[in-house]
């Protein structure tokens, strides 16, 4: 000391803190660290979406298709048509009835054939039990030919007078709402009587 004031002393330095050789930081510091990179979380959020993906959908009915606020209607007009009906004796009836047909020519035979079928239950020439056929019309070298599926779920019982009345009834009614020709099948299949008992034309 030249001056006489006395000499400041230089600042302690801190104690180097101790560690263990090749230390490293606890394992759930270092997770953190890690989970908290934008990889991480980016990666974190696909797993969820994948997750989602593989939980199965809930089922919820889906409501039915609806055009302009109104469900679809089938696209119907009145017609008059003609039902020619024969009974077990033989006697040919004629009856018009109004009927709201499709403009389909298989729809609107179709229609037309089970009015015919409902007039030939109630005078006890259909059975209940034997439903409305199928129909299809196809057009062959420019004839319409009305095709009916006759189906048959279990034997019907009919005798031998109600089947001939009943296929001259559709055959008659058919022809009467402009088929050229008629042919039968029995449950999709070719068949070479209508229910059993009486012949039908198989060939076009």
């Amino acid at each position: 000391m030249t001056d006489g004031a006395p000499r400041s002393r230089p600042p302690l330095a801190r104690p180097p803190v101790w560690r263990p050789p090749f230390w490293r930081p606890p394992l759930w510091r270092r997770l953190l660290r890690a989970a908290a990179t934008p990889q991480a979380l980016v990666g974190a959020l696909l797993l969820l979406a994948a997750v989602a993906q593989l939980r199965p959908p809930s089922w919820r009915p889906s409501p039915p298709p609806t055009f302009g606020g109104e469900p679809a209607k089938p696209d119907l007009s009145e017609q008059g048509v003609r039902l020619v009906l024969h009974d077990e004796a033989g006697l040919e009836r004629n009856q018009r009835v109004d009927l709201a047909l499709p403009r389909g020519a298989s729809q609107r035979l179709a229609a037309v054939l089970g009015a015919l079928r409902a007039e030939l239950v109630r005078a006890g020439v259909w059975p209940e039990e034997l439903p409305t056929p199928r129909v299809f019309v196809e057009t062959f070298e420019r004839r319409q030919v009305a095709v009916v599926d006759m189906l048959v779920p279990a034997p019907a019982p009919v005798s031998v007078a109600q089947e001939l009345a009943i296929l001259r009834s559709l055959v008659a009614t058919a022809e009467a709402n402009g088929a050229a020709a008629v042919r039968f099948l029995r449950d999709g299949r070719p068949a070479a009587t209508l229910l059993g008992h009486v012949a039908v034309p198989t060939g076009l």
